[in-house]
């Protein structure tokens, strides 16, 4: 059993704070913002188009395709005009670390849309209450107080490296919803509930896919060496030697990593599969330097890394490479969620793209609109909220895996409710699925 671990050379002894979690967010938004996808004109990916019916400028009830996980539509539009019902948003949505406004777009656009098309939560409608953390500790807290103050009855997650305002929610009673996993508190809380696998479930669908259909004996998993990264990394690494694999474990620094001897170093011992946590500027570089020392064990990286413009920089070096995702690839069946998500984009998304993480936060606002709704518009408590979620047993996600929030589908994480994974490999200008959906809690025991 091999637990060499390596740090390269030319990382930065102290980077600060922010740029760190910087790079953190950057790993931890790979393994979760991958969703149903087919191929791009000239290569990549994109999410499925909606249908040529709508435009933005005709209602999305009235040309939705039927089957959403929605259920029925109105034929026609129906606006709400009663009390509203406020639920939050904490994100990062501004700072000079990074900045993530798709996920507050995405969800003021789903907003309007449930306003101004399905009536709202039986005749009221919803106000967004938004925060932006600025990517600090201090602001992730403040946001949870003001949700407090505004007495929101759910917050929808968006980006929050640090997580600290989730215990301000816990300690008030409401309910976390979905957002990227990205802290500890956001997948161990009793009121997070979270339909994304994140690292941990795009790390698991890796190992059960190389000892499974490759046979592997030998794998290397190359991390960011960061706390939640490092669990990740972990999860797959117990997985992987239980069931009798050798691992080599190697830690890159989140900044100034120099990504040729790293992956030297994973390539050591010819292992039979090298599993890469990184996204973002990681990517290329990643498949690159597997090109240039003429690596023939197959590469894994995490969803983001599969990126249209990625995989362009990449060019050859991204042929052959498997990455997670979290919807199937069908692009001769086009799913009605997604193309019912690109005709709301479209129609209310004020520029926002639809590729992307916003595909995460607006699915986590479906999934709480539907429990809202079936609770009725005198209802809706953050206490009933929370008793929905932990009561839901194989229920339809919007664009996902059915979830069941019973604490128990990846051990030791208990607000995960949907770390089911499907793996793709680009070959020849797209992705093409290569597996069905994973169950990636049964190997975390």
């Amino acid at each position: 059993m091999l637990n060499t671990v390596h740090r390269g050379e030319g990382s930065l002894v102290r980077p600060t704070l922010r740029v760190v979690a910087a790079s953190v967010v950057a790993v931890f938004l790979a393994g979760a913002c991958s969703e149903s996808e087919e191929s791009a004109p000239g290569g990549g990916s994109t999410t499925t188009a909606a249908p040529s019916a709508c435009t933005p400028d005709v209602p999305v009830v009235t040309c939705a395709p039927d089957g959403t996980t929605l259920g029925e539509l109105p034929a026609q539009p129906v606006t709400a005009s009663g009390e509203p019902i406020r639920i939050g948003t904490i994100n990062q949505d501004t700072g000079a670390a990074g900045a993530f406004p798709e996920l507050t777009q995405a969800d003021r656009a789903g907003v309007r849309f449930v306003n101004e098309e399905l009536g709202g939560v039986g005749g009221r409608p919803l106000e967004l209450v938004a925060c932006d953390t600025r990517f600090s500790p201090a602001g992730s807290q403040a946001c949870a107080q003001q949700m407090v103050d505004a007495g929101v009855v759910a917050v929808v997650g968006g980006i929050d490296v640090f997580g600290d305002g989730i215990t301000t929610l816990e300690r008030n009673g409401i309910p976390y919803v979905g957002g990227i996993p990205v802290s500890f508190a956001s997948v161990r809380s009793p009121l997070s509930f979270q339909f994304s696998g994140g690292s941990w479930g795009a790390m698991l669908g890796f190992a059960d896919y190389v000892m499974r259909e490759l046979d592997a004996k030998r794998v290397s998993i190359l991390h960011g060496d960061f706390g939640p990264i490092n669990d990740a990394a972990a999860y797959g690494r117990r997985a992987l030697e239980e069931a009798g694999v050798e691992v080599r474990m190697v830690a890159m620094p989140l900044v100034g990593a120099d990504f040729l001897p790293l992956v030297t170093t994973a390539n050591e011992g010819s292992p039979d599969a090298i599993v890469v946590l990184t996204a973002d500027t990681g990517c290329v570089p990643t498949m690159q330097a597997a090109a240039d020392l003429g690596v023939t064990a197959p590469l894994f990286l995490t969803g983001a890394c599969a990126a249209p413009k990625i995989l362009a920089d990449a060019g050859d070096a991204a042929e052959g490479r498997y990455f997670n995702v979290e919807g199937p690839i069908r692009p001769d069946d086009p799913d009605p969620d997604t193309a019912l998500y690109t005709a709301v984009v479209e129609r209310y998304g004020d520029g926002l793209d639809a590729p992307g993480a916003g595909t995460v936060s607006f699915r986590s606002l479906m999934n709480l609109y539907v429990v809202m709704r079936d609770l009725g518009p005198d209802g809706v408590t953050p206490e009933a909220v929370v008793e929905a979620f932990r009561a839901a047993r194989d229920v339809p996600s919007f664009m996902g895996h059915p979830y069941t929030c019973d604490g128990e589908q990846l051990a030791g994480l208990a607000a995960m409710c949907a770390p089911q994974q499907i793996i793709a490999r680009f070959s020849g200008g797209a992705l093409e699925q290569v597996s069905d959906w994973i169950q990636v809690g049964e190997l975390a025991g």
